[in-house]
């Protein structure tokens, strides 16, 4: 039997797609756990109508919210399937998604079976991307952990989501307890899953539906201290496991995430200049922008933006974004407009 774990909050307009999808999968030894996550819609009626009609369904209904992250750890925790896969509430799977992974799993006898993805347009399904791994078929120990360990610090090898993968669930008990993320959660996942597993298999076969959006319209207040606690994390598993080699690549990457909180806050009017430029002085007496004094890469570590990092002139780093911004805003800007215009189609 297979556990599907969906975690839910506030998806009612998307959520039936989602449960039909599962419930009309060619492979039927199911058990699908709903978690609702205190969603403040009619998820909840949508869940309980779907549960009166097939009785694989188990349902968690949470009276507080505690974000995907502690739902899906809940739904692991009562699973019963010999393997478990999570989709999120908002996306579905093709009909013979969950058999091309469970057939995959028992020829292969991976830890997990990876397929690839299409990322769709919102509601109105308008498939925007096909995205499978470029890497394909079984990988095993060494060359699992030696060569493929480096997707997990900021390069881009691997699939670093917990959705469109099929895991067996004897290697989830290594799987992390929630630490409270609201970003990089499926990250932190299988990074401190991966030194676990023997052998994946990784097939091109097209089957998981992701649904996207459109534009991010608003400053993301989770990004800056989610990731710079997985930037902390990252430096401790690169010691534990002398995976020295992926040092370089989580401080370019920290880099990077500070610079898109400084964009965001100015793109999006998230303060005053004053306010940004005291945040950043704020967030600059934090030792651990101390680590971005030892990037190797000479044109990074020798950027306008690095030094003024290093030197903390946060005048200089503010001033350093809003020219970025400027030349980004008209790109955006159009961007935003067509997005809004798909709302309303």
């Amino acid at each position: 039997m297979i556990s599907v774990i969906i975690p839910i909050y506030n998806t009612a307009k998307f959520l039936s797609t989602c449960i039909e999808s599962i419930i009309d999968q060619t492979y039927q030894d199911l058990e699908i756990i709903l978690v609702n996550d205190a969603s403040t819609d009619n998820s909840i009626h949508i869940c309980n109508t779907f549960r009166g009609k097939d009785n694989r369904i188990v349902l968690i209904d949470k009276q507080q919210n505690e974000g995907v992250e502690k739902a899906r750890y809940d739904g692991i925790l009562i699973a019963t399937g010999d393997y478990i896969c999570f989709v999120d509430s908002d996306d579905w799977l093709e009909k013979d998604t969950i058999k091309r992974m469970y057939d995959k799993a028992i020829e292969t006898d991976a830890d997990y079976v990876e397929i690839g993805m299409q990322r769709v347009l919102d509601r109105h399904k308008i498939i925007k991307k096909k995205v499978h791994s470029t890497i394909k078929g079984l990988i095993t120990q060494p060359q699992l952990f030696d060569s493929y360990y480096m997707s997990f610090f900021g390069v881009n090898i691997l699939s670093v989501n917990v959705w469109g993968k099929l895991y067996k669930r004897n290697i989830l008990k290594n799987s992390p307890q929630p630490i409270g993320l609201a970003m990089g959660e499926d990250l932190y996942f299988n990074l401190e899953l991966f030194p676990h597993l023997q052998k994946i298999y990784i097939d091109d076969y097209i089957g998981y539906n992701y649904r996207f959006g459109g534009m991010t319209t608003r400053y993301n207040k989770n990004l800056l201290p989610n990731l710079k606690v997985l930037y902390s994390i990252k430096k401790r598993t690169i010691e534990e496991y002398k995976y020295d080699k992926a040092s370089e690549y989580i401080r370019i990457e920290l880099k990077n995430v500070f610079i898109s909180d400084i964009n965001q806050r100015i793109l999006f009017h998230y303060g005053s200049k004053e306010d940004i430029i005291n945040q950043i002085n704020q967030e600059l007496t934090d030792p651990i922008w101390s680590d971005i004094q030892q990037i190797k890469n000479s044109n990074i570590i020798a950027s306008s933006i690095v030094q003024a990092i290093i030197n903390k002139d946060a005048n200089a780093i503010y001033e350093i974004c809003k020219s970025e911004i400027r030349k980004y805003y008209p790109q955006w800007l159009f961007k935003r407009i067509i997005s809004k215009i798909f709302d309303f189609v």
